[in-house]
């Protein structure tokens, strides 16, 4: 049954349903930044290379094997400005980035009508919207072609939000320079993906709300909106709200 069956059938009972926004939105926003100084900084190889002692590797120093710009003054584009975008805004702006960000609901963001505009102007580009008929596969091959070479496309929201073959693609031609994801379809990746084989693809399996914290959170928004309702107060975050009048 789907979650907007789940609420009707609720609402016929006259159950309020309740829900917790933004509880991992920190844990998801500072994976993503993870995700970028890993993916940015060769952080995966470079440590494969301490642990089987190919430091010299190709007769070349580690200095020269791994460098990389740096991110400040770099500029970063936000697909999706809610919660996890705009925690993951301020955190990229105090490592000294110029944040962009696209949303055509929220005013405070940057651009509003067309996002391949503001994938032009990014070095990297962070994807936080919610998956809907609107936006699913929305970062397609053009939108990959639209980014500067060498631009690094991060996803630590969900796989169906992009075409993977057109990401795999735009990532063999060496026209991205990298990416860090953080979900596939099907909650999982067959080891003979071509991301397996990429040294500058960094992969975690849906990780990026696992945080103590983010449990803390959901419980204290819903037992708090479970008080309000028990003492006859409207509660904050109620999907329902009719069923309470």
């Amino acid at each position: 049954m789907s979650s907007h069956a789940l609420v009707a059938a609720a609402t016929k009972a006259g159950i309020p349903v309740l829900r917790a926004p933004g509880r991992n939105a920190n844990a998801v926003a500072e994976l993503t930044l993870a995700l970028l100084f890993a993916v940015n900084r060769f952080i995966v190889p470079a440590d494969a290379d301490v642990r089987t002692g190919k430091v010299y590797a190709e007769g070349k120093i580690p200095y020269q094997r791994y460098r990389a710009w740096e991110l400040a003054g770099r500029t970063v584009g936000i697909v999706g400005l809610g919660a996890v975008g705009r925690a993951a805004k301020w955190r990229f702006e105090g490592i000294g980035m110029r944040v962009l960000s696209f949303d055509p609901y929220n005013p405070d963001a940057t651009h509003h009508d067309d996002v391949n505009v503001m994938l032009a102007e990014c070095d990297v580009v962070s994807v936080h919207a919610v998956v809907t008929p609107e936006t699913e596969g929305m970062i397609g091959a053009a939108q990959f072609a639209a980014m500067p070479p060498g631009a690094i496309y991060l996803n630590s929201a969900r796989a169906m939000l992009h075409d993977t073959d057109a990401l795999v693609a735009a990532l063999q031609s060496g026209h991205l320079g990298g990416a860090g994801l953080d979900h596939f379809k099907g909650e999982n990746l067959p080891t003979d993906h071509p991301f397996c084989a990429m040294t500058n693809v960094v992969l975690t399996p849906h990780i990026g709300g696992a945080t103590y914290d983010t449990e803390a959170n959901h419980s204290k928004l819903i037992a708090d909106d479970v008080v309000r309702i028990l003492r006859g107060d409207k509660p904050v975050n109620c999907v329902n709200p009719e069923v309470l009048s």
